[in-house]
């Protein structure tokens, strides 16, 4: 009995090959959605990459990337049908043209179109010549957000209703750190101050560090002590971020810890006195709610989709500028009332993000694609 119900279990083939490339967002919720479907009955998912015998880290060049889009369209359908595969899920923005299968594919943002600079040029040649028609041939897609499913439909002229919203989880090791000793062997490790702001992300233009560094600046005039961490990859805004810095006389407030280890990353949030995120542009926003799952307090400019995706929970500032920011550093560093009531309902909040319902309602979408 257990082998019939098994044999009519849908069978998807998750192809990592795009998103196992990526070092920060793509990555982790292709990896996190995967895992969680894994553990869902009566759905057989396996994944499956064109790099199975070469890490994706020894992948960067322009060989590999055409090797990789090869495989992409030459083989995986081949796998696909082999294996009798129900659908076909891309993670990561790239399918095959002629999907044997049902086809569905994450679009997580347009990121890529309103800031082409932050990519390379193969993700760039990638936008106008690939995903167009990885998304004329899907049949359905998945994003982040509202916001971005608006987006994606405006800039290929789709209907809204061939994306659905699903939202990521939030790990369950984003909880609030309360040892004090742990939090100090952690200070320690990374050289941090005890009043520092966080910001966790990639060091692109969209980010808007700049406007963070610079509302720093104007905070410490009120607050001399307060530092700024840096948490993650350095990127094409490098440059402009420690001129910034310089040109503030910042050097010694500022701290860029590039990749930290994830163990480390809920104590460093844990820690801070508060999280900011100031980003232009966002298919989703996890940094925000994993600070408020950590308990710190979360300042945000009102960029799309933020407001969506933090509600009530974050303090939303007047817009990105670093006037606007500084006054909401302000507002929370001055204000402990404040900063538990924000603290209660972050934690609220982010319990509502969990990688089951991301998987629940995967399994929705690809139950009504099969009808």
């Amino acid at each position: 009995m257990s082998h019939s119900k098994e044999s009519l279990a849908p069978r998807v083939l998750w192809d990592m090959t795009f998103a196992a490339k990526s070092l920060t967002g793509t990555r982790i919720y292709a990896q996190k959605l995967f895992e969680a479907l894994a553990a869902v009955d009566n759905l057989r998912v396996q994944k499956v990459s064109a790099f199975s015998k070469m890490p994706p880290e020894k992948t960067g060049n322009l060989f590999t990337g055409v090797q990789n889009i090869w495989w992409q369209q030459t083989q995986l359908p081949r796998l696909a049908r082999i294996q009798r595969a129900d659908l076909l899920h891309a993670s990561a923005y790239l399918g095959p043209l002629r999907p044997p299968c049902p086809m569905i594919v994450n679009v997580l943002d347009t990121t890529y179109l309103k800031f082409p600079s932050d990519f390379d040029w193969k993700w760039r040649t990638y936008a106008r010549f690939l995903i167009p028609p990885t998304i004329r041939h899907a049949a359905a897609l998945v994003t982040l957000s509202e916001c971005s499913r608006r987006e994606i439909a405006d800039a290929y002229t789709i209907s809204p209703e061939r994306i659905r919203v699903v939202y990521p989880g939030v790990s369950p090791e984003f909880r609030p750190t309360t040892d004090a000793d742990t939090i100090s062997a952690v200070r320690a490790r990374y050289a941090l101050s005890t009043d520092y702001l966080l910001f966790v992300g990639a060091q692109e233009p969209r980010k808007n560090i700049p406007a963070l560094v610079a509302a720093l600046a104007k905070t410490r005039a009120d607050f001399p002590n307060l530092a700024l961490v840096l948490v993650g990859p350095r990127g094409s805004d490098s440059a402009v971020i420690r001129r910034t810095i310089n040109e503030f006389g910042l050097a010694d407030a500022v701290r860029e810890l590039g990749f930290v280890p994830q163990s480390d990353l809920p104590i460093i949030y844990s820690a801070a006195r508060a999280f900011v995120y100031a980003s232009r542009l966002e298919g989703f926003g996890m940094p925000p709610l994993e600070a408020m799952a950590c308990g710190v307090p979360v300042i945000a400019a009102p960029t799309p989709p933020l407001p969506e995706v933090l509600a009530n929970a974050a303090l939303l500032t007047e817009n990105d500028s670093p006037d606007a920011l500084a006054a909401g550093i302000g507002r929370v560093l001055s204000n402990a009332t404040f900063v538990n009531e924000l603290q209660q309902r972050g934690r609220k909040h982010a319990q509502q993000f969990s990688w089951a319902r991301a998987a629940r309602e995967t399994l929705a979408l690809y139950l009504d694609i099969l009808g």
